[in-house]
């Protein structure tokens, strides 16, 4: 697995690359323009935003509001439900270290994850505050972004290439069904205000592990993305707040199942001042493969046995089940003997 090397590095102050955004609602108007903006995004610097994505601004809103109100709730009262290996529930300030190689300490951010066949427990009514209502918006937020997730996969289909007879345009609906076991994560996530060294980070440098993420960002930015994939000469640019878009970005297991011709992404969180006096408020869904999904490479004329030579960071996990690597990144970065440290 692949983490930036060496001394972290402020993102460029000006450059040419930015991530580009598209317009979902071509998506039903014209799929295959959607489709072609979609995949050359994700062939160069792997993120993308989306507007017109179909998602009610009014549910945006109230999840934010409830993952406000949950994280200033005092430390023991959020560590009701401590996450643990089944990546359910709070975790603390520093418990998770996203580059485990190069972080002294970990990150400077809590979370609280909610998973699929979760929804309905009790961990997730305690995180909506035990509100029925909430409870019932946090469910139809979830599967709101896992439909919307299917639908940016028919676009990877369609710029992929996938024969008819293989599947076509649906080729990655069967792989992530919502009523099967898989490692897809809602996760509410707060970095709070805080005095900060602007070459420390508060989430560190890495790629998501799934197939894509879905990312809702709120009033402060911080997010930045390694963009030299194809741009060697700008290795960070900053992935700003555009209101009313959802970013999204290519995993692990897409990049495993093209070859490497999708790009999952380097990023990570740095401090911005802004944080001295607020606090940083994010919501990302992981949209993972079934768990016993085998990221093989797909059928698409695209894609050549001769790419894998490229993707040599993912060779130790090939033979892998998607679950199997999802619980082998998260071992590698969780301490689940928790020390429990006031945000």
């Amino acid at each position: 697995m692949t983490h930036n090397q060496g001394a972290y590095t402020p993102a460029a102050a000006s450059t040419d690359i930015t991530i580009p955004v598209v317009d979902f609602s071509l998506f039903t108007s014209d799929p295959e323009e959607c489709a072609r903006q979609i995949g050359e995004a994700s062939q160069n610097i792997g993120f993308f935003y989306l507007k017109n994505h179909g998602i009610p601004k009014d549910l945006v809103t109230r999840m934010f509001q409830c993952s406000e109100n949950f994280f200033q709730r005092p430390l023991q009262s959020k560590s009701k439900h401590l996450i643990g290996p089944d990546n359910i529930g709070y975790s603390p300030m520093k418990s998770e270290k996203l580059d485990p190689e190069h972080q002294i300490q970990g990150d400077l951010k809590e979370a609280y994850n909610v998973m699929k066949h979760s929804i309905n427990e009790d961990s997730t009514s305690y995180f909506a505050l035990e509100d029925k209502e909430t409870h019932e918006s946090v469910a139809v937020f979830f599967k709101e972004l896992h439909r919307l997730a299917k639908d940016i996969m028919q676009c990877f289909a369609i710029a992929l290439q996938v024969p008819e007879d293989a599947g076509g345009q649906h080729f990655f609906d069967k792989p992530h069904e919502w009523d099967e076991r898989s490692g897809t994560t809602l996760r509410f996530l707060h970095y709070p205000q805080q005095s900060g060294d602007p070459q420390t980070p508060l989430a560190g440098s890495h790629t998501d592990y799934g197939s894509i993420t879905l990312l809702m960002q709120k009033d402060i930015a911080g997010l930045e993305v390694q963009a030299s994939r194809v741009h060697k000469d700008v290795p960070w640019i900053a992935a700003p707040v555009i209101p009313d878009t959802v970013l999204i970005n290519i995993g692990d297991h897409l990049q495993m199942w093209t070859n490497g011709l999708l790009k999952s992404t380097m990023h990570r969180v740095m401090y911005n001042p802004q944080q001295l006096h607020h606090s940083r408020y994010s919501i990302a869904c992981f949209i993972h493969a079934n768990d016993d999904t085998k990221l093989d490479p797909i059928p698409s004329p695209l894609i050549t046995q001769e790419m894998r030579a490229e993707g040599v960071e993912f060779e130790e996990a090939r033979d892998m089940t998607a679950g199997e690597y999802l619980r082998w990144r998260l071992d590698r970065s969780y301490n689940y003997d928790h020390q429990l440290e006031d945000a």
